[in-house]
């Protein structure tokens, strides 16, 4: 039997049978009902094959079987679907199940010891079970990304009982203002912008606070090489250096340069120096506001290289953070990362431990070379909590005596995600691909992705809408809560479907419907890296390692094609 596992019809899940446990995998494989709380062992997904027959995956990577061959005991024995491996989800009241195996019979929980086997004719209440939804919704009746169609609900979680604890910065891209997107000026018309989604970052931290100049519950960053606000646009505020953060000599002198005054500079924007100064900026803000407001928990969004700042704001909280800041849980939800040419920092390119969540959106149509070559995107590095290895990196106190900041994270990558390998599949670390160029992705409706007003086209919006529509719905999940209804009427899947039905724009930008060509080094083909370094071309092809699309979704991959990367990417 073979299906296609998708983000459309997969959802994240744990089992709670009437006995009040929780089904996890034991060290054997075997499924019991004997956890009293959800972990990496009690959370599988779960995807629909045909109606209610669906599949469950367990965290190792290996799908729930049915051993016929013991006594019909269901245990994680497969990395593909077969006929053993579906299920059928029988209703049985309001928000409870049951579940038939391959042989026609209901699985339930053995008394002896709490083994799920599938051993009974009818259903009883040893085989009654609740669906603890993690993520996704219910796929019958809700669309995927954590939100019913056309709202935006939440998946529960336990900080959204306490949101007043949530503090989220919004870092915005290279030339990008404080209100870009929401006001115009010389260097960027605000009609180029989906005016349900404007630029998303500085729309995300308007529909938190109400308010462009709020410094809570949001704050917003300004990007490298540009200044604060539309009027007066040659001169921006000085930054927060001088905080909790016990930081580096070397990197508070670095930073001080572009603190204040004039930034604009289309040479800093070209060089990216100013990103290191706003991210200490954001992680003194973020500590500040713990001790200050009671803040719990940090959740950051960015674009381009504000979404490397997330990062590097997190790298600095818990390098240079006193212990009541450095463990306070970072979530990242990072819009097309781009950290520019030249050196790539191991602060860039591993998550460090406090980061619990990583959501990653990568525009696959920034790809026409030498033109993108500068664009290429980082993919950073699952940290320990998310790949259950030891969560505590060694910090590198460099040798060098210059900017010992930058080196901090050198000795404590981990596995890279875009090299193949067979490894369990990391936990709250998501990559999605997505049509569309570097701008496109984060608001911008023209044609070309370009900044003229006058090529705004309508058939480009549900790129940025679907954009805004998961970052809502990802920090909501983790506890944002927004003062703003969502803009965008439009739900999940008319946006998702009016993207690959009508994709014509989308091929344009990238270089064609297809982009195999007689060139060598294939040029259309967009380059993303997760390798720290000065070497630029230390870079993966991106359809290398995201595998094949699905078919019924419109991305232009080449027949070159290899090596499928260990951690598994999605396709929006």
């Amino acid at each position: 039997m073979e299906t296609e596992v998708t983000v459309e019809n997969s959802i994240t899940i744990a089992l709670k049978f009437e006995n009040s446990k929780y089904v996890m995998v034991g060290e054997d494989g075997i499924l019991r009902a004997q956890s009293d709380s959800i972990g990496h062992s009690e959370t599988f997904q779960l995807s629909v094959i045909d109606g209610k027959i669906v599949a469950l995956m367990s965290y190792s990577g290996k799908y729930v079987s049915l051993m016929a061959d013991t006594v019909d005991v269901l245990a994680t024995n497969s990395y593909t679907i077969g006929l053993t491996e579906v299920f059928q989800i029988v209703d049985f009241e309001h928000d409870k199940a049951a579940l038939a195996a391959a042989n026609q019979l209901f699985v339930q929980v053995d008394e002896a010891d709490a083994t799920l086997k599938a051993t009974s004719s009818e259903i009883s209440i040893s085989s009654v079970f609740e669906i603890v939804f993690l993520s996704g919704e219910d796929h019958l009746l809700k669309s995927p990304l954590g939100m019913a169609i056309g709202t935006e609900e939440p998946v529960p979680t336990a900080i959204q009982e306490d949101s007043d604890a949530i503090f989220t910065i919004c870092f915005g891209g290279t030339g990008c203002s404080r209100d870009e997107g929401q006001a115009t000026r010389s260097r960027s018309d605000m009609k180029i912008y989906s005016d349900k989604t404007g630029y998303i970052p500085i729309r995300i931290h308007c529909d938190i606070s109400e308010s462009l100049k709020a410094e809570a519950p949001s704050i917003s960053v300004r990007g490298v090489g540009e200044n604060d606000w539309a009027t007066n646009e040659d001169d921006s505020e000085p930054l927060f250096l001088d905080g909790l953060l016990q930081v580096d000599a070397s990197l508070h002198k670095y930073s001080e340069k572009y603190s204040g005054g004039n930034q604009y500079s289309k040479t800093g924007q070209i060089s990216g120096y100013a990103a290191p100064a706003l991210a200490l900026h954001a992680a003194n803000t973020a500590a500040q506001a713990a001790k200050d407001q009671g803040k719990k928990q940090f959740n950051f969004i960015g674009h381009s290289r504000g979404a490397v700042e997330c990062i590097m704001a997190a790298w600095f909280l818990y390098a240079y953070g006193p212990a009541e800041v450095k463990n306070i849980q970072v979530n990242i939800f990072a819009i097309d990362p781009v950290p520019g040419t030249g050196e790539w920092y191991g602060i860039f390119t591993q998550l460090p431990p406090n980061v619990v969540n990583y959501v990653g959106v990568y525009a696959w149509d920034m790809c026409v070379q030498p033109v993108d070559r500068p664009f290429n995107a980082l993919v950073p590095r699952p940290n320990g909590l998310m790949t259950q290895r030891g969560n505590v990196p060694k910090l590198k106190n460099s040798w060098w005596p210059w900017d010992k900041w930058r080196y901090i994270a050198d000795d404590a990558q981990l596995t890279d995600p875009l090299a193949p390998a067979s490894l369990v599949q990391p936990v709250g670390y998501e990559l999605f691909a997505c049509r569309g160029r570097h701008s496109t992705v984060a608001g911008n409706c023209t044609s070309d992705s370009e900044y003229k007003a006058g090529n705004y086209s309508e058939e480009v919006t549900p790129v940025p809408e679907l954009v805004y529509k998961m970052a809502r719905a990802y920090l909501t999940k983790w506890g944002t809560r927004f003062s703003q209804p969502s803009s965008v009427e439009r739900d999940v899947v008319s946006l998702r479907k009016l993207i690959n039905t009508n994709h014509q724009k989308f091929d344009q930008m990238g270089g064609g419907e297809t982009r195999t060509s007689m060139f060598a080094m294939r040029p259309y083909v967009r380059q993303v890296s997760s390798i720290l370094g000065r070497n630029p071309f230390n870079t993966y092809y991106m359809d290398d390692v995201v595998g094949d699309p699905p078919y019924k979704f419109a991305y232009p991959v080449t027949i070159e094609r290899t090596n499928e990367a260990w951690v598994k990417w999605k396709f929006l």
